[in-house]
């Protein structure tokens, strides 16, 4: 896949919209790769995969997906076929069928766990 038939699509997590990505589009297109900034509405996460999923659909050639924070759920829901790979930054990357609360809890829970096998005296701040 070259970068001549890919489009980026970006979407934003949960504390902030579209504007977020400009200066990654505009850094992209220096490098003569198009992306676009998917619109999520945060209402519902069925309400945001629908909107990744047009998103993607308006997107010409293949496509990368981006999900930052939340919308590492909402980008590993796209389904289209033209989606080629999933990029996460700093987000979810829920396994398939996951909910974002379940990814929450295990994440949670490892924690715990890790923190139950260590000595006492390892918990202090380091």
């Amino acid at each position: 896949m070259s970068t001549k038939d890919v489009t980026v699509v970006l979407a934003h997590g949960a504390w902030a919209d579209g504007l977020s990505w400009a200066k990654v589009i505009d850094g992209l297109r220096a490098l003569g790769v198009t992306s676009i900034s998917a619109a999520l509405p945060l209402t519902t996460r069925a309400d945001d995969l629908d909107a990744i999923n047009r998103a993607v659909e308006r997107a010409p050639g293949d496509v990368v997906a981006v999900g930052h924070a939340y919308a590492g759920a909402v980008v590993a829901g796209a389904s289209s076929d033209k989606v080629k790979a999933l990029v996460y930054v700093a987000a979810l990357a829920p396994d398939e069928g996951e909910t974002v609360a379940e990814v929450f809890y295990r994440a949670k829970a490892q924690s715990a766990e890790a923190l139950a096998g260590r000595p006492r005296a390892d918990l202090s701040p380091r």
